[in-house]
């Protein structure tokens, strides 16, 4: 019985015009997006490529000096993802570079590859993209009317003249919705990746492949939340208009009103201080420290290093600069605890869950950064444990650390390859399961939940 509803209702959809209008528009976006990206990712690539070389470079000139090694403010750019064609994971908007030396992690900041500021790269025409705001919609145009439809057309009362179950009916009609859908964005895969493969931007290795069917599967999820949703606007009401304009709600709200309102209930509900209070603190600190100071503490003498009063001079920015650090750190605490409440506030919406899942599996977005914000912080100790080695072994150097000047520690040179240099470690697949978890059963009681309700009104419709 299922499997004669499951073909039938397949059918249905596979002969119909929207199914064709629909299939060639996803063709298109998706063709069209991965053209975008081959270009794009290449331009991406020469300008992070030409950053690390001026960036060695700079760590050459250095290299003359170690305490100009251990107190220069070095920039951690996070390199662009071959994998960010599935999702960019909201890269564009997040911040991709952070400010280091060996004494300190400083801050972090948004750096944009564009020649042109005004043409800020935001969201691309990646898989995810696509899925979550094209998809979606279309899938709620498959479901809207399935039931309500018809009701309308008089064939719904011709099925169960027969002994059909209704949750068989049911299922089938969701099935047939979710197979239709997904074999449009297979075909749209398959064609993407011919694309990228052909442009050879994009290594087409084991682990990328495993990325690809990782999001097919999330993809498939996400799109059962649309059809469950569709479906439960087609049984609440007896007519189909009515349906459609559910629908469409819903997904305005998914789409527009939950993501477009998030810095409002970010600054209404999880408020945080404004950075210029926070400076006026952290200057306000300063000055009191430079007051406090014992007299001579910026008194210097470049010809010699055990210049009695560099003690108090490396003593006095070192406290300067754990001012700095304590309240820079707190008000960084901050801003990932609100953006943290942010994100699970909008969980409320299904493109925000199918997003945070993308970027928990693809090991991009904010818990990118996150990782690379925490490993930087444990390698700066490295960094400068390394120096203080280097520095001990050297007689002309009194070993007053200074973070910021290098009056009072040694000057010799060191070889490049010998400087320690930070680099990104990718999350590992187990890592990125992890981190998915809580997103994924979101999304299950999502559907769980909807299914439900929708299963309670149709056992109550009037097929008639």
């Amino acid at each position: 019985m299922f499997t004669t509803l499951y073909i039938r209702e397949l059918q249905n959809y596979l002969y119909s015009l929207r199914f064709q209008v629909s299939f060639v528009i996803v063709v298109l976006v998706f063709t069209l997006g991965s053209v975008s990206f081959a270009s794009s990712f290449k331009d991406m690539h020469d300008n992070y490529t030409k950053y690390s070389v001026a960036q060695q470079e700079a760590i050459g000139k250095q290299a003359e000096n170690i305490s100009k090694v251990a107190t220069a403010r070095n920039s951690f750019i996070i390199s662009p993802r071959e994998n960010s064609v599935i999702a960019d994971c909201k890269e564009s908007y997040l911040p991709n570079r952070i400010t280091y030396s060996a004494y300190n992690v400083f801050d972090y900041s948004v750096r944009h590859d564009s020649n042109n500021p005004l043409l800020i790269r935001t969201d691309s025409l990646s898989w995810s993209f696509i899925v979550s705001m094209f998809l979606s919609f279309i899938t709620l145009l498959f479901a809207f009317d399935a039931i309500s439809g018809e009701k309308e057309e008089r064939t719904l009362a011709l099925v169960f003249s027969n002994a059909v179950p209704r949750r068989t009916f049911l299922c089938s009609k969701l099935l047939s919705i979710i197979t239709v859908i997904g074999v449009m964005e297979l075909v749209g895969i398959i064609i993407s990746l011919i694309i990228l493969a052909v442009s050879g931007q994009v290594q087409l290795n084991s682990s990328f492949l495993i990325e690809t069917a990782g999001f097919i599967l999330i993809s498939l999820l996400f799109i059962t939340t649309f059809a469950v949703f569709g479906l439960l606007s087609s049984v609440v009401t007896r007519y189909s208009n009515i349906s459609l304009l559910i629908s469409l709600c819903f997904w305005l709200f998914a789409a527009v009103v939950i993501p477009n309102t998030s810095v409002f209930w970010a600054k209404t509900l999880f408020s945080i201080p404004t950075s210029d209070e926070v400076a006026q603190k952290r200057q306000e600190a300063s000055n009191d420290i430079n007051r406090n100071a014992p007299e001579g503490s910026w008194s210097s003498n470049g010809m010699d290093a055990f210049y009695p009063r560099h003690e108090l001079r490396a003593r006095n920015q070192s406290n300067l600069m754990n001012s700095d650090k304590k309240y820079n750190d707190a008000y960084y605490l901050q801003q990932f605890r609100q953006f943290e409440q942010t994100r699970n506030f909008t969980l409320l919406s299904p493109i925000a869950q199918f997003d945070y899942m993308n970027e928990a599996f693809l090991g991009g977005g904010y818990l990118r950064f996150q990782k690379n914000w925490n490993d930087l912080h444990a390698f700066q100790e490295q960094f400068l444990q390394w120096f203080k080695d280097v520095d001990a072994k050297d007689d002309g150097s009194p070993h007053w650390y200074n973070p910021y000047e290098d009056y009072s520690t040694s000057k010799k040179p060191v070889a490049v390859d010998q400087i320690p240099q930070y680099q990104e470690q990718i999350a590992s697949f187990g890592q990125r399961i992890e981190f998915i978890g809580g997103y994924m059963i979101a999304m299950i009681l999502t559907i769980a939940v909807l299914f439900m309700a929708c299963f309670y009104f149709f056992t109550r419709y009037d097929v008639r």
